[in-house]
């Protein structure tokens, strides 16, 4: 039987290569005069920053391989996405992970702690997928609290385009997003979802947040990615404790024991990151004094770009050179 699952994922990878080989090859073929048009087509209100450009997220300048462009949605304009993208430079967020298929406990944790977190001021950062990161960037967006300077309640990083709704089943939760909160993506508008995306999106999520919660996961969680990019880049790493003996609990309780930080409350969040328990209707000056933890640098290197995966890359350097320079069809930025 395993073998037989060898064999499988080993076709499907192999069908995976030659679709995006395909797709570059006709990237190619076209040039990057006809990309870089394409890429101009933006949809209505979305944005494309840039590595170089200031309100690009310095966090993300932590990791040794950081996005060359993020593509941005969030709000009716782009004036919004501005804003909301300057908000979320210097305000705490928080990256709240977890299985696709909670138990009752760990939707209910996950609940509440984004919706403390969100009432606090602080944003939620999560990956949009089903189970543990709907129902907390759901909460974070129904929490009754304004958020502080145009700071978004939400910040969704996509394994897919920024105006892929993925999965289906998230749709309403997507436009909820887009509208009031902030939708992340270093894949081009259009790109599909593909499995080794995630793990790339997850060091996005790692290195945006000052702290990652993972609240419920199986030994082999795809949120024990996300942990440890964040451990590598210095970040806070917090764990909901689960029932001993239940297989949501093993990645959770694993890494308590290895040294994780516990996660009984937003109370815990914030003494991990320095910022002051100042309940809503409480002022700031009844807490204890704010620390303001610098990022860390990274040790890890995550090289998720397959070789032959390289059509964003073109594109994101297309973008970052185009106010200077004219391209022809055999002209390469390099």
């Amino acid at each position: 039987v395993p073998r037989r699952r060898t064999r499988g994922g080993e076709a499907a990878a192999s069908a995976e290569q030659a679709t995006d080989e395909g797709r570059f090859a006709a990237a190619l073929a076209a040039g990057p005069g006809v990309t870089l048009q394409r890429m101009e087509s933006r949809p209505p209100g979305d944005l494309v920053v840039a590595w170089n450009e200031p309100l690009y997220p310095d966090q993300l300048r932590d990791l040794p391989d950081p996005p060359l462009c993020l593509f941005a949605r969030g709000g009716p304009d782009g004036a919004a996405v501005r804003t909301r993208l300057a908000a979320i430079a210097d305000a705490p967020l928080v990256s709240v992970v977890g299985t696709r298929s909670p138990s009752a406990y760990g939707e209910e944790m996950a609940r509440r702690l984004a919706g403390d977190l969100a009432r606090r001021g602080l944003a939620v950062v999560s990956g949009l997928a089903l189970g543990i990161d709907a129902v907390a960037q759901a909460a974070a967006l129904d929490a009754p609290a304004p958020s502080p300077a145009g700071l978004p309640r939400t910040v969704s990083v996509l394994g897919c385009g920024s105006d892929v709704v993925y999965p289906r089943r998230n749709l309403r939760l997507y436009e909820r997003v887009a509208r009031d909160g902030l939708i992340l993506s270093e894949f081009a508008w259009g790109v599909p979802a593909r499995a080794w995306r995630f793990p790339a999106r997850n060091r996005v999520m790692a290195a945006l947040g000052r702290a990652v919660v993972l609240v419920e996961g199986a030994r082999r969680s795809g949120g024990r990615i996300t942990v440890a990019h964040a451990a590598d880049l210095g970040r806070e790493v917090l764990c909901v404790p689960g029932e001993a003996g239940r297989r949501l609990s093993e990645a959770p309780n694993r890494l308590i024991a290895e040294g994780a930080r516990v996660c009984e409350s937003v109370d815990d969040v914030l003494a991990a990151i320095g910022v002051p328990s100042v309940r809503p209707g409480e002022t700031a000056e009844d807490a204890p004094p704010s620390v303001s933890p610098s990022h860390g640098s990274a040790a890890v290197s995550y090289t998720h770009l397959r070789a032959h995966e390289t059509v964003l890359d073109l594109v994101c350097r297309l973008l970052l050179e185009k106010k200077n320079t004219t391209y022809d069809n055999a002209a390469i930025p390099t």
